[in-house]
């Protein structure tokens, strides 16, 4: 990943651009502080648009497990919270 200072990289755009697309994502930072990165856009839709189908809860994780069949109770608890005194 190739490091940019936000000078240069406002004084070589095109370059900036360029080198995004051909050798991946690029830093752009101020005073030595990361303040953006500079991707392509196949890069940039691959990343936006990962299919949220993917995503999973906790309990169909666990579900579809290996430790599926280990005797997990993995119901969610009805009952109301208890008291705690503070």
């Amino acid at each position: 990943m190739g490091n940019w200072a936000v000078v240069e990289a406002k004084a070589k755009f095109s370059e900036l651009i360029e080198t995004a697309r051909v050798q991946g994502a690029q830093e752009i930072t101020r005073n030595g502080k990361l303040v953006g990165v500079l991707v392509s856009p196949e890069e940039w839709k691959r990343v936006k648009h990962t299919p949220a189908e993917n995503a999973r809860t906790m309990s169909e994780f666990f579900r579809n497990s290996p430790l599926a069949g280990s005797g997990l109770d993995l119901r969610r608890s009805r009952s109301k919270a208890r008291k705690v005194e503070l």
